[in-house]
């Protein structure tokens, strides 16, 4: 049985998650507290019950990314016996928990929106997220998975490109959180892994998200014409 506690926990996450859906449609700078109450359906007053202003919802949004990204990292490493394989699971797996949770993300490149304290906390998760990444393909480097590259620019390539997914993500689309996030990992991949080491592409995931009110993200709109 619930608690008032988990309901209004619940709650909140539900708020945040929205928010950052609402981000990421018209940018952070352009989204008022007004704009995520009304995509909410409830009051401003109501909003004031689960978030103090638009700068808590910047710094609790960072933290559940980063949150995505300690999680799939704990997945890859268990699931991969070398560093191409480990690479592969994390980068699947985080993906796809980005599309089922897709409002966490939304703000990611917004750090320098934060109050100070708080970009302070995000900034060091997300230079201590980064250097696993560097980490996992510097052991595929050294077991052979994984071509000698320059480890950095790999991993500012990944984020670079899944930091842009809000913008072009949409669930009314023609495939899948799962689709995009096997098709994306493969493409950023190909340039890495070494042909005689390369891991077979990975069955759909099975993983639950974390969020129970969260609906899994499942389209994705056709790209714009140039």
């Amino acid at each position: 049985m619930q608690t008032n506690e988990d309901i209004q926990r619940l709650k909140r996450e539900a708020v945040l998650r929205e928010a950052g859906k609402a981000f990421g449609k018209k940018g952070y700078h352009n989204t008022s507290l007004d704009d995520v109450a009304k995509s909410l359906q409830v009051s401003k007053g109501t909003l004031y019950n689960y978030v103090k202003d638009k700068q808590e919802i910047l710094f609790e949004c960072h933290t559940i990314a980063l949150d995505i990204g300690d999680r799939a990292f704990a997945y890859g490493t268990a699931q991969g016996s070398n560093g191409a394989q480990t690479l592969r699971y994390t980068m699947e797996h985080y993906i796809e928990l980005l599309t089922e949770e897709l409002g966490a993300c939304a703000v990611l490149m917004e750090v320098d929106a934060m109050r100070p304290n708080d970009r302070k906390i995000a900034v060091a998760r997300r230079d201590a997220f980064e250097q696993s990444f560097v980490e996992m393909l510097e052991r595929g480097i050294a077991d052979g998975s994984i071509r000698h590259i320059d480890p950095k620019l790999a991993v500012f390539t990944f984020m670079g490109a899944l930091n842009w997914l809000p913008r072009w993500f949409n669930a009314d689309g023609r495939l899948s959180g799962q689709d995009i996030a096997k098709s994306v990992t493969d493409i950023l991949l190909s340039g890495l892994v070494t042909h005689e080491a390369a891991p077979q592409p990975l069955a759909a995931s099975t993983a639950k998200p974390a969020s129970a009110p969260v609906a899994a993200a499942k389209r994705v709109r056709k790209p714009r014409t140039p």
